[in-house]
């Protein structure tokens, strides 16, 4: 099904979107376009390492670094078992989070509480499908998973670059 909106007064009326067919098309996507950015750039089981205040996601080697830009997305808290929208998280940086409030607009007009909920019960998979649902709203390359002890950081990707050390 199509996205389609109607505007009534200058404001957007959502005409219905099937959010189970979208989001597995956003799943699909990001799988491949993940595939196809890790096979692409050799990352597969490359370290890596990023920087939230230049919303960057870096792979360093001997031979070379390949970066990209990166919009956080959320995070998942395995103890407390929740999903918490990046948007709403404070101590992370503002550049951190560049283009999220597209997705939040998005859930907004089509009346998608999940995506405009700050915080919700939920787990890796949820972390997942946010990631992915982001990701294609946001045209991204690709997401990455960080998991860090009891928390999980999912990031959108953009301009997957090759730079020359």
């Amino acid at each position: 099904m199509r996205i389609l909106h109607i505007l009534i007064m200058g404001s957007p009326v959502n005409t219905g979107i099937d959010w189970s067919e979208w989001s597995r098309v956003a799943v699909r996507l990001m799988q491949q376009r993940n595939d196809d950015f890790v096979r692409r750039f050799a990352l597969k089981g490359r370290r890596y390492e990023w920087d939230l205040h230049h919303a960057v996601l870096l792979f360093p080697s001997d031979i070379d670094t390949v970066a990209a830009d990166l919009c956080v997305i959320g995070s998942i808290s395995e103890s407390e078992g929740t999903f918490l929208w990046a948007w709403a998280n404070d101590s992370l940086p503002e550049e951190s989070k560049r283009g999220l409030d597209h997705v939040r607009e998005f859930g907004r007009v089509n009346n998608l509480t999940r995506l405009i909920e700050a915080e919700w019960p939920g787990g890796s998979a949820d972390g997942l499908e946010m990631a992915a649902a982001a990701a294609r709203i946001l045209d991204a390359e690709g997401v990455w998973v960080a998991p860090m002890n009891d928390v999980t950081m999912y990031f959108a990707l953009r301009n997957i670059r090759r730079l020359i050390v």
